[in-house]
């Protein structure tokens, strides 16, 4: 027994020999290994203070699900147009702040086809739009995000905070420090032999053709099975037989089921959410006060996901104009800009197909509900 193990263990490590070499002296520059090389996503760094950011002066093509997008971001680390130099008080144009998550930021597109382009094309030179906002970004960050800028002495007349149903979820999940000034657990360090096993895992990968084709292989398994487990559940939720239930069902079942999405349906799940309520209330207040007290005008507002619009909201509106109406806050209800008779077509027209994200038209739909609500008149830049 022990000589059949010796006699494997040196066959392995002969062929994983000859394999190392083939992949980094003949497969490594060839476009087909760089093709299945996932992406080190560099400028995605962590912040000892609000958690994570993005690097400043970035311009690469992100992958992000089935889309690629460009992302630059200027001298502060915002999302941008070009990767500019932005000077910490603007004396020739108004200048509007926004503070939100992966909406806010724009996933999936390039930067004029998201919110934050949209307002700044629109506008002209008019006003300066700085977008804040980073995907899993949730209240606190939205507070000491905010107060590090203010802090350095950089100067807004104006603030869009897009809060997002998840933010309530993600904010249950942050520790702070005793006085709230910095967000303890930025990614959790990974034991030591963990760090071990990983490490060699993405080693071997990274340089051998038999681990890159069982990754490969693993990944494709579990896309299958978590498909062909959607379509089952779809074709029971649309009451069809399991063949006859489209690819297209499928995907608008995973838009319409999100479980963070669930905690505006009912009572119960209402109740699960509470700390993240208060944690989100504290710091939005504080960030309201923060905002005013440096002579910033804030607007709150909030819109539904494809969840709300299939199954209704009783907690999220309410609650949201309730705390902004007892708090003096300005509150903006972007609800009404999805209500529809067919509200399948409705989401799927203004949702990125399979996910929660606004597509380049649910983009267009925000803005046209900003305009509507005359944000941007008292701004005194849109007409």
């Amino acid at each position: 027994m022990k000589n059949k193990f010796k006699i494997f263990f040196f066959v392995s490590l002969i062929y994983l020999s000859f394999d190392f070499l083939i992949t980094n002296f003949l497969l490594k520059n060839t476009n087909i290994w760089k093709s299945t090389e996932k992406v080190d996503h560099y400028w995605r760094i962590q912040s000892k203070i609000y958690h994570h950011d993005i690097l400043p002066n970035v311009e690469v093509i992100e992958p992000w699900q089935k889309f690629k997008k460009k992302l630059i971001t200027n001298s502060i680390g915002f999302r941008d147009f070009s990767k500019k130099k932005i000077l910490k008080n603007n004396l020739k144009q108004k200048r509007v702040l926004l503070i939100g998550d992966s909406f806010t930021e724009g996933a999936g597109y390039d930067y004029q086809y998201t919110i934050g382009g949209l307002i700044q094309n629109k506008a002209g030179k008019n006003i300066e739009v700085l977008n804040s906002a980073v995907g899993s970004y949730s209240p606190g960050i939205y507070y000491l995000k905010t107060k590090y800028y203010l802090d350095q002495g950089y100067k807004f007349d104006y603030a869009l905070i897009f809060l997002d149903l998840s933010d309530i979820v993600d904010e249950q999940y942050l520790e702070y420090n005793s006085d709230s000034s910095k967000i303890l657990n930025y990614y959790p360090q990974r034991p030591f032999y963990k760090k071990i096993f990983y490490g060699t895992g993405e080693f071997l990968t990274s340089n051998t053709i038999l681990f890159r084709v069982l990754l490969y292989l693993s990944d494709q398994t579990e896309v299958i099975k978590k498909y062909i487990k959607l379509k089952y559940k779809a074709s029971k939720e649309f009451n069809k037989s399991f063949f006859d239930t489209s690819q297209e069902d499928a995907l608008f079942l995973r838009m319409i089921i999100q479980d963070r999405g669930y905690w505006t349906m009912n009572e119960e799940t209402f109740s699960e959410v509470q700390e993240g309520l208060q944690k989100s209330k504290f710091f939005l207040k504080k960030l309201n006060n923060l905002l005013l007290e440096n002579n910033v005008k804030p607007y709150l507002i909030i819109y539904p996901w494809p969840t709300q619009i299939r199954y209704g909201d009783t907690k999220h509106q309410v609650y949201w104009e309730k705390f902004s109406n007892d708090n003096n806050i300005n509150f903006i209800n972007l609800y009404d800009q999805f209500e529809g008779n067919d509200k399948r077509k409705l989401i799927l027209d203004n949702f990125i197909l399979g996910d929660i994200h606004w597509n380049k038209n649910g983009n267009l739909k925000i803005l046209e509900g900003l305009s509507k609500n005359r944000i941007f008149e008292e701004i005194g830049s849109l007409k």
